[in-house]
């Protein structure tokens, strides 16, 4: 007889649609028994009690539902712990999910338990702060950086991703200018940079924050993230350019935009009150190194 597989699924219920696994627990267990592989589920309330069960309880998948926030988390309390990766599949459930978009999970639970029965999972990248905590789609200071944890969670049920546009736009009536301070590592060169900034992102991907294919040409296993710098902007008319731009994934040819690709940066603390946000999820204002992570998480996709 064949060997059966054991597949842990790790769910958030405070995710923005933990429902869909709270209605499907009979459809993700038929289907995934009929290919040998057994589901036992973990409704997170304490990380270190999950990797209690990984470090001592040896599965063949790991299944994380929830949002950017809840699988970085999750992944972070692992590789802290030193407990090696299992093979990773993905159930987007929360109500922005980038890094699934990167990924192209697919829109529905069948489309998610397709991946696990059909796909081979491959190497994705993720990124490293201060070497203990894991994003694996952005980190983010500055405009529009605290629109997913400062969005009210009733209101990202209800309307979705629109619910961020609806708060970006609050936000351009406050911008708040900022000295950025940096030196980055393109794999050959180190380069400073300083500028008057309103915004960076560190990207993962194509994704952040509900909009899709910011940087076309970034991927998850490219191993390299990408930076993204929006200068002072002082002409009101230009600001809502920008925002437009970046609505309609067009900052590439914008000239207060700079985008670059990099293996590590370090950041130096921003001396004004600012926002940081970690995969969605509120982050600290501090002096950071970020590298990239090749070859350590797989990923059914």
């Amino acid at each position: 007889m064949k060997k059966l597989k054991k597949a842990l699924l790790v769910y958030n219920p405070k995710s923005g649609n933990s429902n869909i696994i709270f209605n499907n627990f009979d459809l993700i267990v038929t289907r995934l028994l009929k290919k040998g592989i057994i589901v036992t589920f973990y409704s997170i309330n304490k990380y270190n009690k999950l990797c209690d069960i990984l470090a001592n309880e040896k599965y063949d998948i790991l299944i994380l539902s929830g949002g950017d926030g809840t699988l970085s988390r999750t992944l972070s309390e692992i590789y802290i712990k030193n407990i090696k990766f299992p093979k990773v599949a993905i159930f987007p459930t929360g109500t922005s999910n980038d890094f699934g978009k990167s990924l192209n999970l697919g829109n529905n639970i069948n489309d998610w338990i397709y991946n696990i029965l059909i796909k081979e999972p491959k190497y994705v990248d993720f990124g490293l702060i201060n070497g203990k905590k894991i994003f694996l789609s952005s980190y983010a200071s500055g405009l529009f950086s605290k629109i997913s944890y400062n969005t009210d969670k009733n209101l990202k049920k209800t309307i979705g991703k629109v619910a961020y546009y609806l708060n970006g736009l609050t936000e351009l009536t406050n911008i708040k200018k900022f000295d950025l301070k940096m030196q980055i590592f393109d794999g050959k060169d180190y380069e400073d940079i300083e500028e008057k900034a309103i915004l960076f992102m560190i990207l993962n991907g194509k994704s952040v924050a509900g909009f899709d294919e910011i940087i076309y040409n970034a991927d998850v296993n490219d191993e390299f993230l990408h930076i993204l710098i929006v200068k002072n902007i002082d002409n009101p008319l230009d600001i809502s350019k920008t925002f437009l731009d970046l609505l309609n994934n067009n900052l590439m040819n914008n000239d207060y935009v700079r985008i670059l690709k990099i293996k590590s940066c370090k950041i130096k603390k921003i001396e004004e009150k600012i926002g940081v946000s970690i995969d969605g999820e509120r982050g600290r204002n501090q002096d950071v190194n970020i590298k990239v992570i090749s070859g350590k998480l797989k990923i059914f996709y």
